[in-house]
């Protein structure tokens, strides 16, 4: 004869409560196996197996309609896998969307402290984000055009190597000529895009300004910050690059 367990000794096994345990009851997941004459219940190896697969289930989300579909289901191996595969997709879109979020919090955060923006800026905060979203655009696009500059030259010197080789040396030097001209029209086409499409704000004391074109591009900078002098403060600082 197997053994029989009390709710209370079951609770305590599975690490859950008496009214958990009289819930499923109701919803018809798990009945006792047996109620003893004083109405207590009493549950056997296979209940606290039924007990122990929902708990994990309802740790995984599952709703209690899911759970008792499974359990009253013939095929109930084949449909737990269906519905492990569905939560995992649920759980991977719920994944994603949350680094979304803290990717945007990160970036907020960083923002906020890099500007310096005080109680009265807070209002700008959906201007500062659109325009970063802008700036990030417009960093993405000057990768392209640099990669397109780069090709310029890889087929430019390839050409003239080509020249070379067949003694061609007139038609060497006219590529070479013609790829220097596209190089630095493109290289001065995209500095005065990008230069008309940002502004930057002084870490000191939290000013915008558009330095001179020869200012900008003569300074030292990194992806994010150029060393400007600031014209209210005056202050030469590593400034921050936003759009305009």
């Amino acid at each position: 004869m197997s053994q029989k367990y009390s709710i209370g000794d079951v609770a305590k096994m599975l690490n859950m409560t008496t009214r958990a345990i009289r819930f499923y009851d109701q919803k018809d997941l798990v009945k006792p196996e047996s109620i003893g004459e004083n109405g207590y219940r009493y549950y056997g190896e296979e209940q606290i197996q039924k007990l122990e697969l929902i708990n994990y289930l309802r740790e995984l989300n599952f709703s209690i309609k899911q759970i008792k579909q499974l359990l009253n289901d013939r095929k109930g191996p084949d449909s737990l896998l269906l519905l492990f595969q569905k939560q995992i997709e649920e759980n991977d879109e719920q994944i994603a969307d949350l680094k979304r979020r803290q990717t945007k919090l990160r970036h907020l955060a960083k923002t906020i402290a890099t500007r310096k923006i005080d109680a009265d800026g807070l209002t700008d905060i959906a201007k500062i984000m659109k325009k970063e979203t802008r700036l990030a655009n417009l960093r993405r696009k000057m990768w392209l055009f640099g990669f397109s500059i780069l090709l310029i030259e890889v087929v430019g010197i390839f050409s003239a190597y080509q020249f070379k080789q067949s003694d061609a040396l007139s038609a060497m030097w006219l590529s070479i000529a013609i790829m220097l001209i596209l190089v630095l029209g493109v290289t001065a086409f995209l500095t005065k895009y990008y230069y008309d499409q940002v502004e930057y704000v002084c870490p000191n004391c939290g000013t915008k300004f558009i330095p001179a074109l020869i200012t900008f591009i003569f300074s030292a900078h990194t992806p994010k910050f150029r060393r400007l002098a600031c014209p209210k403060c005056h202050q030469k600082s590593y400034c921050l690059e936003i759009a305009r």
